[in-house]
């Protein structure tokens, strides 16, 4: 908002959000960027696909969550203890994941409807369609390759191919039916991340039913247990939710672009694709057996989901704290206490500066400097 040349902004000494009397004192004149909702003249033209995206979901979801439900029932039934056991463990480890995970997007959460999506896709249709991609390419691979062979290799050929495009498949699918949620490489990555974290969720209660089963029934609740701490304790670090996060990140490099990428764009979303699937190749493969070959895949396949968050996350909260420079600028704001608002911890304390009475209209004025702050910091991605 522009002020005229005559006003002081007394938000300037506190270095806070102007409170809403003083955000009103000059509502005759143009209206700054912060005063306008980002994306609303795209707003009409995203909701059939976002509809037709979200259609597309719940479908696939509930078919996947049914299938899912015919394969394992008579298993659940006759393990009940162990499935109990499973299920439960899943659920800590989704919802330990789930509250990690929207944390390390930077400046602010993701949307909590996206990310929901995110995870049913993983647990259900990602996992039931990698269920019978992998029995479908493990007949091809026998038949073409040889049974010794295939019990060897099997794993490392079917599972980059089938599973990570039905992760990929899904980020799209998220990012076109919550187009506000899914603008960037940081958001992509977060997305990418969640879905690969309820497909994690739901392999951990397949491997752990199976290791039940390889037991003869006999193990009681350890074969559960053993899966778990193997999948999550000794390999969680570098499962699927980093190589689906690898992927999602070349997602939003093109919903940055409005799905209309340039060559380099589009060359460095490729290249993040294959990425992710030489990282699943890599933990399939049966180059490292041993226990201390688990750790090695484990570091280079979460090293390198590292390297590409702080690379985007880097990126993006450099152009946050440009555009909230910016925007405090013309508030009248201390460029460090605009600044201040690109972290959750400088927004509660620029917050805590207001009086109480005024608290709930800055803190939506926040959050509005916030979204115009992102949206642009989208739009300069190269």
């Amino acid at each position: 908002m522009n002020r005229g040349p005559d006003e002081r902004p007394a938000a300037t000494d506190r270095g806070s959000v102007p409170s809403p009397r003083e955000a009103r004192r000059d509502e005759s004149g143009p209206r700054h960027a912060s005063e306008r909702r980002p994306g609303g003249q795209h707003a009409r033209g995203q909701r059939l696909p976002s509809l037709v995206a979200l259609a597309l979901i719940a479908v696939l979801c509930a078919a996947g969550l049914a299938y899912l439900a015919l394969r394992f029932t008579g298993l659940v039934r006759v393990f009940f203890s162990e499935a109990s056991l499973s299920v439960f463990l899943g659920v800590v480890t989704l919802a330990f994941g789930f509250w990690v995970l929207r944390r390390i997007r930077p400046v602010r959460d993701p949307a909590l409807d996206a990310s929901l999506v995110a995870v049913a896709w993983g647990l259900t249709a990602a996992t039931a369609g990698g269920v019978v991609a992998n029995a479908a390419l493990g007949a091809i691979w026998n038949k073409s390759l040889g049974l010794p062979f295939s019990e060897v290799w099997g794993a490392a050929l079917s599972a980059p191919l089938n599973e990570e495009v039905l992760k990929l498949g899904g980020i799209v699918l998220v990012a076109v039916a919550f187009p506000a949620a899914v603008r960037g490489p940081v958001d992509g990555f977060v997305i990418g991340s969640l879905v690969g974290l309820g497909f994690e969720v739901t392999e951990n209660f397949v491997y752990s039913m199976n290791a039940v089963v390889q037991a003869g029934g006999t193990g009681g609740l350890v074969p559960v247990v053993q899966t778990h701490i193997l999948r999550v304790g000794l390999a969680g670090l570098g499962s699927h939710w980093a190589m689906s996060a690898v992927a999602g990140t070349a997602v939003g490099l093109l919903a940055a672009a409005a799905w209309r990428p340039g060559p380099r764009r589009a060359v460095g979303a490729a290249l993040l694709v294959l990425l992710a699937m030489g990282l699943h190749w890599l933990v399939d493969s049966p180059l490292f057996g041993s226990v201390l070959g688990v750790m090695i895949e484990v570091a280079v396949v979460f090293l390198t989901t590292m390297a590409v968050y702080f690379t985007v996350r880097h990126v993006h909260r450099r152009r946050v704290r440009g555009a909230l420079a910016s925007e405090g600028t013309a508030l009248g704001m201390r460029r460090s206490a605009a600044v201040a608002l690109a972290n959750r911890h400088g927004r509660g304390r620029e917050l805590g500066r207001v009086a109480a009475p005024e608290r709930p209209v800055v803190e939506r004025r926040q959050e509005q400097m916030l979204a115009i702050a992102e949206d642009r910091a989208v739009r300069h991605t190269p």
